[in-house]
């Protein structure tokens, strides 16, 4: 009976918080992302910068009304080139041979990704000599807006490409210099991270676990959900699948609510491994908000990929073994 009670009163609180008006369940609190692609090219590097637009926003006073069109931010964007470019040059600094050189910005764009606009900058830097001793610093954010800032970072460079992730305490990147174990690493520290500030995919983890009958069972309906969302997770990195935020978000609201009902009036359903695979789903498109794979599928990429996955099961491993003792306990009373 007290398990009953149990149940029914988590369930309650998971429906509660997913119906609050404004609620921010779905979007992960910090939310300044950014990515980098970096290519050499004679006599030049080339550096393709996306920013979060309304976080570039706080540092350059873009003044930019939240629900503006992309024509008016694009508009805004370019009557600000000049301290957005000063922004940028002070914030991203590319040395050759240990000399900083300085940027020169192209062209600015607004694109969409994942329901949120971005400020896509196009940047060169001389590189005359065609050195191969080249290194970015990057401190965009970090130090004046958001200490929790990431840039997921694609480079290729004197024949060699790879991945790398930009944070406050890697600011730092030799270009060419590709060390796979460390590239792993961040991937899975940012997997990890990704899926503890997501309130969201917690909360389905949780009610995931409501209706778990043993631990053996709670780990075969897990494994479902990790194999689904693996896929859309790389088909959306990869730029196969685009599907819109408001489409996946209030989607991703339903999975939560299904599974905290079936938790106390459908308990035991047969087709429960189905609906979580397809739950599954949705929430691999959810987790690519915060990766984005550039250029062709590479080994470097399927291993920034991987690295990412293991992260995120790390994630939900450490919220089921929390909790899961919690109602074995629970269950003791009933």
């Amino acid at each position: 009976m007290v398990r009953k009670w149990f149940r029914f009163i988590l369930a309650a609180v998971l429906l509660s918080v997913i119906a609050l008006p404004g609620s921010r369940v779905f979007a992960h609190t910090d939310n300044s992302e950014g990515f980098s692609q970096i290519t050499a090219a004679p006599g030049e590097l080339r550096y393709e910068l996306m920013l979060d637009y309304y976080e570039l926003g706080r540092v350059v006073m873009l003044d930019a009304s939240p629900g503006a069109p992309a024509s008016e931010l694009h508009r805004l964007l370019e009557l600000h080139k000049q301290e957005v470019g000063g922004y940028i040059g002070n914030h991203l600094k590319v040395y050759i041979e240990g000399e900083a050189v300085d940027a020169e910005l192209d062209e600015l764009k607004v694109i969409s990704k994942l329901g949120r606009y971005y400020a896509s900058l196009s940047l060169r830097f001389p590189n005359a000599s065609n050195s191969k001793g080249v290194q970015v610093d990057y401190n965009i954010f970090f130090d004046d807006n958001d200490s929790m800032h990431r840039n997921i970072a694609a480079f290729e460079f004197d024949g060699k490409e790879g991945q790398f992730v930009f944070n406050s305490s890697d600011r730092e990147l030799g270009l060419g210099h590709t060390w796979f174990v460390g590239q792993a690493l961040r991937f899975i520290k940012l997997g990890f991270h990704h899926i503890m500030i997501g309130l969201d995919h917690i909360l389905f983890v949780i009610a995931l676990l409501l209706t778990a009958t043993s631990f053996r069972s709670l780990i075969k309906i897990a494994t479902i959900f990790t194999l689904a969302h693996s896929v859309t997770l790389g088909l959306t990195a990869f730029h196969v699948l685009n599907v819109p935020a408001e489409v996946i978000e209030p989607l991703i609201a339903l999975s939560i609510a299904y599974v905290a009902v079936e938790a106390f009036f459908l308990s035991g359903s047969k087709i429960r491994p189905f609906v979580v695979f397809g739950f599954g789903l949705v929430h691999g498109i959810g987790f690519a908000g915060a990766l984005e794979m550039t250029g062709a599928v590479s080994t470097s990429s399927l291993l920034s990929l991987a690295a990412f996955n293991i992260g995120v099961e790390l994630g939900q491993l450490l919220v089921i073994s929390l909790l899961f003792p919690v109602l074995i306990y629970i269950r003791k009373f009933q």
